[in-house]
Protein backbone atom coordinates (compact mmCIF):
# COMPACT_ATOMS: atom_id res chain seq x y z
CA UNK A 1 0.00 0.00 0.00
CA UNK A 2 1.41 3.39 -0.90
CA UNK A 3 1.25 6.58 1.14
CA UNK A 4 -0.81 8.31 -1.62
CA UNK A 5 -3.89 6.14 -1.08
CA UNK A 6 -4.45 7.06 2.62
CA UNK A 7 -3.92 10.76 1.83
CA UNK A 8 -6.43 10.66 -1.04
CA UNK A 9 -8.91 8.85 1.18
CA UNK A 10 -8.38 11.43 3.93
CA UNK A 11 -8.92 14.29 1.49
CA UNK A 12 -12.15 12.80 0.15
CA UNK A 13 -13.39 12.21 3.71
CA UNK A 14 -12.63 15.83 4.57
CA UNK A 15 -14.51 17.10 1.50
CA UNK A 16 -17.55 14.95 2.36
CA UNK A 17 -17.40 16.13 5.97
CA UNK A 18 -17.25 19.80 4.93
CA UNK A 19 -20.20 19.33 2.58
CA UNK A 20 -22.26 17.67 5.32
CA UNK A 21 -21.38 20.40 7.82
CA UNK A 22 -22.33 23.10 5.30
CA UNK A 23 -25.69 21.42 4.70
CA UNK A 24 -26.24 21.13 8.45
CA UNK A 25 -25.33 24.79 8.98
CA UNK A 26 -27.78 25.81 6.25
CA UNK A 27 -30.52 23.68 7.81
CA UNK A 28 -29.88 25.18 11.25
CA UNK A 29 -29.91 28.70 9.82
CA UNK A 30 -33.23 27.91 8.15
CA UNK A 31 -34.63 26.56 11.41
CA UNK A 32 -33.56 29.72 13.27
CA UNK A 33 -35.34 31.85 10.69
CA UNK A 34 -38.49 29.81 11.30
CA UNK A 35 -38.10 27.51 8.34
CA UNK A 36 -38.63 30.30 5.81
CA UNK A 37 -35.98 30.52 3.08
CA UNK A 38 -34.46 33.97 2.85
CA UNK A 39 -33.94 35.15 -0.70
CA UNK A 40 -31.38 37.79 0.21
CA UNK A 41 -29.19 35.52 2.39
CA UNK A 42 -26.42 33.64 0.64
CA UNK A 43 -24.35 31.02 2.36
CA UNK A 44 -20.76 32.01 3.01
CA UNK A 45 -18.07 29.96 1.33
CA UNK A 46 -16.34 27.48 3.57
CA UNK A 47 -12.57 27.56 3.37
CA UNK A 48 -10.36 24.88 4.82
CA UNK A 49 -6.80 23.75 4.46
CA UNK A 50 -5.55 20.26 4.99
CA UNK A 51 -2.48 19.79 7.17
CA UNK A 52 -0.86 16.61 8.34
CA UNK A 53 -1.05 16.17 12.09
CA UNK A 54 1.11 13.86 14.16
CA UNK A 55 -0.68 10.81 15.56
CA UNK A 56 -2.06 11.27 19.07
CA UNK A 57 -2.59 8.47 21.53
CA UNK A 58 -5.82 8.64 23.52
CA UNK A 59 -5.21 9.36 27.20
CA UNK A 60 -5.99 6.54 29.61
CA UNK A 61 -7.98 7.51 32.67
CA UNK A 62 -7.61 5.24 35.68
CA UNK A 63 -10.80 3.91 37.21
CA UNK A 64 -11.91 5.59 40.43
CA UNK A 65 -10.63 3.85 43.54
CA UNK A 66 -14.15 3.02 44.71
CA UNK A 67 -14.96 1.29 41.41
CA UNK A 68 -11.76 -0.75 41.57
CA UNK A 69 -12.44 -1.78 45.15
CA UNK A 70 -16.04 -2.76 44.35
CA UNK A 71 -14.93 -5.23 41.68
CA UNK A 72 -14.12 -8.73 42.71
CA UNK A 73 -11.49 -10.94 41.11
CA UNK A 74 -14.11 -12.61 38.91
CA UNK A 75 -15.29 -9.21 37.60
CA UNK A 76 -11.91 -8.31 36.10
CA UNK A 77 -12.37 -6.33 32.90
CA UNK A 78 -10.03 -6.33 29.96
CA UNK A 79 -7.47 -3.51 29.99
CA UNK A 80 -8.98 -0.36 28.50
CA UNK A 81 -12.55 -1.74 28.64
CA UNK A 82 -15.16 0.29 30.52
CA UNK A 83 -15.93 -0.99 33.99
CA UNK A 84 -19.34 -2.52 34.58
CA UNK A 85 -21.69 -0.43 36.66
CA UNK A 86 -22.87 -2.32 39.73
CA UNK A 87 -26.61 -2.79 40.01
CA UNK A 88 -28.29 -2.02 43.34
CA UNK A 89 -31.69 -3.68 43.65
CA UNK A 90 -34.59 -1.46 44.71
CA UNK A 91 -36.54 -2.48 47.81
CA UNK A 92 -39.47 -3.58 45.64
CA UNK A 93 -37.22 -6.08 43.83
CA UNK A 94 -35.96 -7.77 47.01
CA UNK A 95 -37.33 -10.71 48.93
CA UNK A 96 -35.76 -9.27 52.15
CA UNK A 97 -35.04 -5.57 52.58
CA UNK A 98 -31.84 -4.35 54.23
CA UNK A 99 -32.14 -3.35 57.89
CA UNK A 100 -29.75 -1.56 60.25
CA UNK A 101 -28.02 -3.81 62.78
CA UNK A 102 -28.08 -1.01 65.38
CA UNK A 103 -29.98 2.24 65.81
CA UNK A 104 -28.49 5.01 63.64
CA UNK A 105 -28.58 8.39 65.38
CA UNK A 106 -27.00 11.32 63.54
CA UNK A 107 -25.57 14.03 65.80
CA UNK A 108 -27.45 17.31 65.90
CA UNK A 109 -25.07 19.88 64.39
CA UNK A 110 -24.13 22.79 66.71
CA UNK A 111 -25.81 26.05 65.71
CA UNK A 112 -28.41 24.28 63.57
CA UNK A 113 -32.07 25.32 63.58
CA UNK A 114 -34.48 23.49 65.89
CA UNK A 115 -35.70 21.13 63.18
CA UNK A 116 -34.87 19.88 59.72
CA UNK A 117 -35.58 17.09 57.28
CA UNK A 118 -33.52 15.04 54.84
CA UNK A 119 -34.41 12.54 52.16
CA UNK A 120 -31.56 10.25 51.21
CA UNK A 121 -30.83 7.06 49.31
CA UNK A 122 -28.37 4.51 50.69
CA UNK A 123 -26.52 2.06 48.44
CA UNK A 124 -25.70 -1.02 50.53
CA UNK A 125 -23.43 -3.83 49.36
CA UNK A 126 -23.70 -7.58 49.92
CA UNK A 127 -21.75 -7.44 53.19
CA UNK A 128 -24.01 -4.76 54.71
CA UNK A 129 -21.72 -1.74 54.46
CA UNK A 130 -22.80 1.49 52.81
CA UNK A 131 -21.09 2.07 49.45
CA UNK A 132 -22.63 5.46 48.69
CA UNK A 133 -25.14 7.99 49.99
CA UNK A 134 -27.19 10.31 47.82
CA UNK A 135 -28.97 13.23 49.52
CA UNK A 136 -32.05 13.88 47.38
CA UNK A 137 -33.71 16.63 49.45
CA UNK A 138 -32.72 18.76 52.45
CA UNK A 139 -34.63 21.37 54.44
CA UNK A 140 -32.83 23.61 55.29
CA UNK A 141 -30.14 22.95 52.73
CA UNK A 142 -26.52 22.63 53.84
CA UNK A 143 -27.21 22.11 57.55
CA UNK A 144 -27.90 18.46 58.38
CA UNK A 145 -26.39 16.66 55.34
CA UNK A 146 -22.93 16.09 56.79
CA UNK A 147 -24.22 14.74 60.13
CA UNK A 148 -26.57 12.31 58.41
CA UNK A 149 -23.93 11.22 55.89
CA UNK A 150 -21.37 10.51 58.64
CA UNK A 151 -23.84 8.53 60.75
CA UNK A 152 -25.19 6.37 57.92
CA UNK A 153 -21.78 5.82 56.29
CA UNK A 154 -20.56 4.25 59.55
CA UNK A 155 -23.73 2.16 60.03
CA UNK A 156 -23.83 -1.57 59.34
CA UNK A 157 -26.86 -3.27 57.82
CA UNK A 158 -28.24 -6.72 57.34
CA UNK A 159 -27.89 -6.83 53.53
CA UNK A 160 -30.84 -7.06 51.21
CA UNK A 161 -31.62 -10.52 49.84
CA UNK A 162 -33.05 -11.66 46.55
CA UNK A 163 -34.11 -15.29 46.33
CA UNK A 164 -31.98 -16.25 49.35
CA UNK A 165 -28.75 -14.53 48.25
CA UNK A 166 -27.30 -11.32 49.66
CA UNK A 167 -27.25 -8.64 46.93
CA UNK A 168 -26.41 -4.98 46.48
CA UNK A 169 -29.48 -2.93 47.35
CA UNK A 170 -30.70 0.62 47.73
CA UNK A 171 -33.14 2.09 50.20
CA UNK A 172 -34.73 5.52 50.47
CA UNK A 173 -34.97 7.13 53.90
CA UNK A 174 -36.44 10.30 55.36
CA UNK A 175 -34.76 11.64 58.49
CA UNK A 176 -36.29 14.32 60.70
CA UNK A 177 -34.04 16.33 62.98
CA UNK A 178 -35.47 17.90 66.14
CA UNK A 179 -38.90 16.33 65.72
CA UNK A 180 -40.14 13.89 68.36
CA UNK A 181 -39.92 10.24 67.42
CA UNK A 182 -43.17 8.86 66.03
CA UNK A 183 -45.12 6.54 68.30
CA UNK A 184 -45.41 2.98 67.09
CA UNK A 185 -48.82 2.16 65.70
CA UNK A 186 -50.48 -0.87 67.31
CA UNK A 187 -51.11 -3.76 64.97
CA UNK A 188 -54.64 -4.95 64.59
CA UNK A 189 -55.30 -8.66 64.89
CA UNK A 190 -56.31 -10.35 61.67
Amino acid sequence: MTAAFPQARLRSALVVSLAMHAALAAALASAVRGGQPASDVRPAALLASLREAPPVQAPRRPAPASARAARGPSDAAAPGAPLPVPYYYRASELTERPAPLARVEPRFPPGAPDSGRLKMRLYINESGTVDAIDITEAEPAGVFEQAATQAFAAARFRPGHKDGSAVKSQIALEISFGAPLPLPTPRRPL
